[in-house]
């Protein structure tokens, strides 16, 4: 009777097992396919295009839209640290020099209202030729060097827009003007979580081809082994400088919506601490995978929220200090890290010297 018994629950382990396996190899090819890839990406289309009509609270709005903003930026610091592998600890000086531009060319402080079609664009090219020009005699130091500069010439961005008459000093620039697509002004939160939204999907779908491309590859294995590349006849130092360029551009263009969206801004916003929360978003999501810096973006603007204007509002720094100290320890590839693997041969093997991404 037992031995019925053992035989009968094995079955039933057996099935479930099955089962289980059987969904997951079904999910897994439904994933996988194109028809599965684009419902999976339609349904989230649907999703994000709905939330502001799910959400009536304009504060979370602005506070998703805060989420879009730092997305960019993560994706373009990505490209630095998580591609090139260059530290930069002065990243927020290019949102800076997007946000000023269009808050100076575009309000009553030296009455100029230059169109935003305009000004965009250019804020984006502008902030990637100063890190290109930046980048010049900085990558010849590496490590903790390179670090110190970056963070020198973001403090002294910062130290000018708090001392310049242009900027309007410590006192910052106010009724900066809202965006304007042609006949569509984007004046509230929820125009402004459309436009953000918009521009996200782009940077993500460039991100992702650049991230797959030769020139990705090439970056990674700058990162990796800049010695080695440079015996494999690869031009370090014009790939270096070329992901200087392309990350500092979408810090720019989120500047100069960041400006348009507050209609004030001031040095206060541009910190040493603006540069570490969007270091923290790269790392903590996890470094050379554009998916993964989305996800830590949006986890570190979003969960520390409830905590703004309690007591435990200090806490929000104390953190990103946290969460950087247990994912160097414990996962310092990240939460969503980018995945490696070998193409497998017959006979099941891997081939380990094949880096083709399969996740």
């Amino acid at each position: 009777m037992s031995q019925v018994d053992s035989e009968s629950t094995g079955g039933d382990k057996g099935t479930k097992t099955e089962l289980v396996t059987g969904m997951a190899s079904w999910w897994g090819g439904f994933s996988s396919s194109p028809r599965g890839r684009l419902i999976s990406l339609f349904t989230v289309a649907v999703v994000l295009l709905m939330i502001p009509r799910l959400i009536a609270s304009s504060y979370w709005i602005r506070v998703l839209d805060q989420a879009g903003l730092y997305i960019m930026m993560a994706l373009g610091l990505n490209v630095i640290v998580g591609y090139a592998g260059l530290m930069n600890l002065g990243y927020a000086s290019f949102f800076a020099i997007g946000a000023y531009l269009w808050a100076v060319l575009a309000s009553p402080q030296h009455d100029i209202h230059l169109p935003f079609l305009l000004i965009f664009p250019l804020a984006g090219l502008l902030s990637g030729v100063v890190a290109y020009i930046l980048a010049i005699p900085a990558l010849k130091l590496k490590g903790d060097y390179l670090a110190l500069v970056t963070l020198g010439f973001a403090e002294s961005i910062r130290i000018l827009a708090n001392n310049a008459s242009f900027t309007n000093a410590a006192a910052g620039i106010i009724n900066i003007d809202h965006p304007s697509l042609g006949v569509f002004a984007v004046a509230s939160v929820r125009e402004y979580y459309y436009v953000v939204l918009v521009l996200c999907a782009i940077e993500i779908l460039v991100m992702r081809r650049l991230e797959n491309s030769r020139i990705g590859m090439a970056w990674m294995a700058i990162r990796e082994d800049e010695l080695a590349a440079e015996s494999m006849g690869l031009n370090t130092r014009s790939l270096k400088l070329l992901a200087c360029f392309i990350g500092a551009i979408p810090a720019g263009l989120a500047g100069v919506l960041f400006s348009g969206m507050q209609t004030f801004i001031s040095p206060v916003s541009f910190k040493f601490l603006e540069s570490i929360t969007i270091l923290s978003m790269v790392v903590v999501g996890g470094r050379g995978n554009a998916w993964g810096v989305v996800m830590g973006a949006f986890l570190l603007t979003v969960l520390p929220e409830p905590l703004r204007g309690t007591s435990l509002d200090t806490a929000r720094i104390l953190l990103y200090g946290v969460l950087l100290v247990v994912m160097a320890i414990f996962r310092p590839e990240g939460i969503w890290p980018r995945r490696y693997g070998g193409a497998k041969r017959e006979g099941g093997q891997t081939d380990v010297c094949d880096t083709t991404e399969l996740s």
